[in-house]
């Protein structure tokens, strides 16, 4: 072996450590973790909105120190962007122009004729606006016919002058979505090269390239999305990836996406409509991981963050994907973990409506200026603030104690508050959590009630730097059985990024084929065509074979009806009659789980063969505790009044998480305080201790989860 090689074997052997970074509203979330040792250390630093770089840059280094390493022993960082979301919420992506098929421009304004349901029986409610104005949706002459045979060939003129109107409106990325080119890309791809000639380096998304299924609708609105967010990801990672070159050398920087696995840059780069929502999806990912090790496999998971409340739902132990999403009311086609986002976080802002009443969010005081209790210029009741006033919070001992809040600002603001309302200062403040709690509250009922789904069934899994201090609330007015706080719950988030999987996703959409009239033999072909695309995407991503996990997954429905179910494929390759029978009997009793009744004999539609290509990552370990005995007095470090409803200010418990012993029941009221959270036990309610110190909170005269 040449010596060039032996240095670069031994940098791979000295770089084993991989670190997780989730760029949330208000705190940039950093977990370092080395595969050696097991540990894991995490850390919280403010988002630098300006330049959230930086603000990457400035917690992977204080992780470094925390856990006593140097840059060069990290491996990989993965990489949890709110970027994509962002330029999303405040419509500050590209400008963007669409080329879509002669007679069709009108496809966005169109859309499914619909109001959304938040505007059933609301006519303030509309629609959000397409991404794209009329006046840069644009027409080229072509058209295939419903099987993908060209019925007009392309005139190229037409993709020309459309190309000439895109360059004089100064459009920076351009979308290309023809009917039917989910099943024939031909005069997408010939009108790409076009657009290229003249356009030169701008970016063009083919509809059959980010989401060749078909509807529509949806399908262009990907693929405007996707352009509309390709300029900005790409400035961004322009940015942070040199950046993390000169700080980390060689170390690979991986992207997570709303399918809750990760990526290479260059897969980023080119579909950045698939990192949006990346860092929730993590969280979603993480619990289930932790459900799972606890045997819980229904799991209602809350990340409570400084600006967003993030719901994700977990059935059988398995985050839920689907490819009937939408991204700030706009559809998107691909696939993403089923997700329910609302602003309600510490930093969400307290206000009254015109009628007086009071209202907590959706507005965030984010990490600039942030709460008052900061000192950063906030002048606004959060309910950051309304906690600190309660006494939930230390100030003292926030965030490891690297910062000090000021509870006579949380007063003062919280005080003017309580004035406009004429009632008290802690009635205000408790006000304010009954609010965002029922706004939370709401939230959940949006991917459980409204589905018809008993969330009494569930546990909820609380995290995020907020998330403990409301869990056993949320838990209790859902009458659920119990809430659970997960070790490491103020960065769980960034824990999760580290348990996903790399997962590349792919579709070949089939046209009018039914399990009747379909070749089992050229099914199998299709699935073998992309498991080796797939297969060859991992290895360039540095993954060895028997590290790759293929998962075939087909979409089917009733014939006639309009949408269709996603499942796996009951039984492994190869694909034959009796694997095309096992499908088939998977899918009725899927239909009955959803809809209670299946009518046997009717004629099912393949409409879809699906394929994820998963790239397994070294496990992540918790922390273990240590068996201490049960009596929780003897590690009780002291305590503070804290404000109840019901009875007032009240003599509460302090502890600190990392002295807990396991198995030690910790009756309310309790505050468990750790570096990044902290969790509150009401005083009708008790937390047991696992074995990797998280807590299950559960009420009194509740029975619990076995």
């Amino acid at each position: 072996m040449d010596n060039a090689r032996i240095m670069e074997c031994n940098n791979l052997t000295n770089r084993s450590l991989r670190a997780a970074v989730d760029v949330g509203g208000t705190f940039t979330d950093v977990t370092l973790s080395n595969p050696e040792t097991g540990e894991l250390v995490s850390v919280k630093t403010l988002t630098t909105p300006n330049d959230r770089a930086e603000g990457v840059l400035t917690g992977i280094a204080e992780v470094l120190q925390a856990a006593g390493e140097t840059e060069d022993r990290i491996r990989e960082v993965v990489h949890g962007s709110t970027t994509g979301t962002n330029a999303l919420i405040e419509r500050k992506g590209a400008r963007v122009g669409l080329l879509t098929t002669a007679g069709f421009r009108d496809v966005l304004e169109i859309g499914r004729i619909q109001r959304p349901m938040s505007g059933l029986y609301d006519v303030n409610v509309d629609r959000p606006l397409p991404l794209v104005p009329r006046y840069l949706c644009l027409e080229a002459m072509e058209r295939m016919t419903a099987d993908g045979t060209v019925l007009k060939p392309l005139e190229e003129k037409t993709v020309r002058a459309a190309a000439e109107k895109f360059s004089a409106e100064g459009v920076e990325a351009v979308a290309v979505a023809f009917l039917f080119s989910y099943l024939n890309p031909l005069h997408e791809r010939r009108a790409s090269e076009i657009l290229a000639e003249i356009l030169g380096d701008i970016p063009v998304t083919l509809s059959s390239g980010v989401a060749p299924e078909y509807r529509e609708y949806e399908r262009t609105s990907t693929a405007v999305m996707n352009a509309y967010l390709t300029p900005i990801m790409n400035a961004y990672l322009d940015d942070l990836a040199p950046r993390l070159e000169k700080l980390l050398g060689d170390a690979r920087l991986s992207i997570i996406q709303a399918n809750g696995g990760s990526t290479s840059v260059d897969v980023a780069r080119d579909k950045a409509i698939t990192t949006v929502n990346s860092g929730p999806a993590g969280g979603v990912v993480a619990a289930a991981f932790y459900g799972r090790r606890h045997n819980r496999d229904k799991i209602v998971s809350v990340d409570m963050g400084g600006t967003s409340f993030d719901i994700g739902l977990i059935e059988n132990g398995e985050s839920q994907v689907t490819t009937e999403g939408d991204f700030q009311g706009l559809p998107v086609k691909i696939p993403i973990i089923d997700l329910h986002i609302i602003g309600a976080g510490g930093g969400s802002i307290a206000w009254r409506d015109t009628g007086g009443a009071p209202n907590v969010g959706p507005f965030s005081a984010s990490s600039d200026p942030g709460p008052a209790c900061y000192g950063r210029g906030g002048d606004q009741p959060t309910v950051t603030d309304a906690n600190l006033v309660l006494g939930r919070l230390n100030p003292d001992y926030f965030n490891a104690g690297n910062m000090s809040l000021t509870a006579e600002a949380s007063r003062a603001v919280i005080g003017e508050f309580a004035e406009s309302l004429g009632v008290g200062v802690e009635e205000a403040a408790m006000g304010i959590i009954k609010v965002v709690n029922a706004n939370m509250i709401k939230g959940i009922a949006t991917i459980t009630i409204q589905r018809g789904i008993d969330v009494r069934d569930f546990s909820l899994f609380s995290f995020g730097g907020a998330g403990g201090i409301h869990a056993a609330d949320l838990a209790k007015e859902l009458n659920m059985t119990e809430a659970i706080v997960p070790p490491l719950a103020g960065t769980f988030s960034a824990v999760g990024l580290l348990v996903t999987e790399s997962r590349q996703d792919y579709v070949r959409a089939l046209g009018n084929v039914t399990t009747e009239s379909a070749d089992p033999t050229a099914l199998d072909l299709i699935y073998r065509e992309l498991e080796v695309e797939g297969v060859k995407d991992l290895v360039a991503q540095g993954f060895d074979r028997e590290a790759i996990e293929l998962i075939r997954y087909a979409d089917l429905k009733v014939k006639g009806q309009t949408y269709e179910l996603s499942l796996p494929l009951p039984m492994s390759s190869p694909f034959d009659q009796k694997g095309l029978a096992s499908l088939v009997e998977a899918f009725g009793n899927l239909y009955r789980s959803r809809y209670a009744f299946f009518f046997e004999g009717e004629p099912i539609e393949i409409v879809n063969l699906r394929l994820a290509a998963l790239g397994h990552n070294v496990p992540v370990h918790l922390p273990e505790g240590e068996k201490m005995g049960t009596d929780p007095n003897t590690v009780q470090k002291g305590s503070r009044d804290v404000y109840f409803e019901a009875v007032g200010f009240t003599d509460t418990a302090l502890y600190d998480r990392g002295n807990l012993g396991v198995g030690m029941t910790i009756a309310g009221p309790a505050i468990i305080e750790e570096d990044t959270s902290s969790t509150l036990i009401p005083p009708d309610a008790t937390a047991e201790v696992t074995s990797d110190l998280g807590l299950i909170i559960r009420f009194d005269g509740s029975e619990g989860s076995p």
